[in-house]
């Protein structure tokens, strides 16, 4: 046993000697692509990103596949095999929030000891410690190692609406899944996290004259107002059920009563019991016609699952609290009110942890920030995480 020791911690020093070594490259990369634009509705853009990361996999011997895209930009699906049978998906996503254009208004720059640039930590710093640490993990773990998968998506800060069925067929046989979105400011790692749903309230009126022939009219913007009270009312903050109505646009001109009203609603919350529930007052609401003669309907649903906190998250934080004793790293967990695509992943109960990434804050806002002295202690996190999961799990 105590050779084994003695083994491990020779693997881990060579690892970890190996990413100091690679803090400039990483650096340079890191800038490369929060320099390129890469906004979700940008197909170039984020398969620009895409071929930066593709030039690196090239050039560390990793296989890849591509699966391209109509809409959005293509999805990257690299495998590293090793010798142990099972695998660990990591995860991230190419695209930001961003507008083209943002880069060249603040470009990657390096203030002491915070980065900054759109994207720099949500989560394009989590791109670059992906590739980093499984290079690392082939060249000084093989051995002890089960396939290690890297999937990088085009879209998820609209939702992952392409991306849900790959994340789920990838992460349904894996062991489990780190999804390297940025720690959060206080360096904790993410081990619950809210869900999302997009909804769409549709209502059919009657159109006439408002001044000549009122009375033969039903409106559906009256009707909207109706409902959007009643629902705005069903929000549960002491849940953190959230109900907020995006977009509403009804009628035809200020002399006519509203033939057609919609209003766009998005939602946060704990669980999916928990939208479940509000799902069918809100339909209970749609359903409902407050103005007689008014036909509703309410579309849409769940976007990003929320990520429950099960047993197997439990258990996988536990093994990064301990990986991260060895490095001398004090690290905790936090619930946070964002959606992420690692609430795909726990949905299935395949242990998952989010926030692998360096730390980092403001995330979509004009100040957005990564902590320089976290990038390359998070990727040995990573990599000793990696690790002693396998060896915890007796591959």
């Amino acid at each position: 046993m105590e050779m084994l020791l003695k083994e491990e911690n020779a693997m881990l020093q060579k690892i970890n000697n190996y990413l100091d070594s690679q803090k400039e490259n990483a650096l340079k990369s890191l800038e490369e692509i929060v320099n390129i634009d890469s906004f979700s509705y940008d197909k170039d853009g984020v398969n620009r990103v895409g071929a930066v990361i593709r030039q690196q996999l090239e050039n560390a011997g990793i296989p890849y596949e591509i699966r391209e895209n109509e809409e959005f930009g293509n999805h990257i699906i690299a495998v590293i095999k090793g010798k142990k049978q099972g695998k660990i998906l990591l995860m991230g996503h190419q695209d930001t929030p961003h507008p083209p254009g943002t880069t060249l208004q603040r470009p990657f720059k390096v203030e002491g000891n915070l980065l900054r640039g759109p994207g720099v930590s949500d989560m394009k710093s989590g791109l670059i410690s992906m590739i980093h640490t499984a290079i690392a993990l082939q060249r000084f773990a093989n051995e002890e190692m089960c396939d290690i998968e890297l999937l990088f998506t085009p879209e998820e800060e609209l939702g992952s609406p392409i991306s849900r069925n790959i994340i789920v067929e990838r992460a349904k046989d894996a062991l489990a899944v780190f999804n390297l979105e940025a720690a959060r400011p206080d360096g904790s790692i993410v081990t619950s996290r809210k869900g999302s749903a997009h909804m769409k309230i549709e209502i059919e009126g009657r159109a006439s004259h408002s001044g000549a022939f009122i009375e033969d009219g039903i409106s559906a913007n009256d009707e909207l107002a109706i409902k959007m009270t009643k629902i705005k009312q069903l929000m549960d903050l002491d849940k953190g059920t959230t109900v907020n109505f995006g977009k509403i646009e009804g009628g035809i001109s200020n002399n006519v009563v509203s033939p057609y009203a919609f209003a766009t609603i998005h939602s946060s919350f704990w669980s999916e019991k928990d939208f479940n529930e509000l799902y069918q007052q809100i339909n209970k609401v749609v359903e409902t016609p407050y103005i007689t003669g008014t036909k509703s309907k309410l579309t849409g649903g769940i976007g990003i699952l929320p990520m429950e906190k099960h047993e197997g998250v439990s258990k996988l934080f536990k093994i990064v609290q301990k990986a991260a004793e060895g490095l001398h790293l004090n690290i905790t967990e936090q619930q946070t009110k964002g959606a992420a695509d690692a609430g795909f992943t726990a949905s299935l109960g395949v242990p998952t942890i989010c926030g692998m990434g360096p730390v980092g804050g403001n995330w979509h806002a004009l100040d957005e920030y990564m902590v320089l002295d976290t990038f390359i202690p998070r990727m040995k996190l990573l990599a000793a995480s990696i690790l002693l999961f396998v060896k915890e799990s007796k591959l």
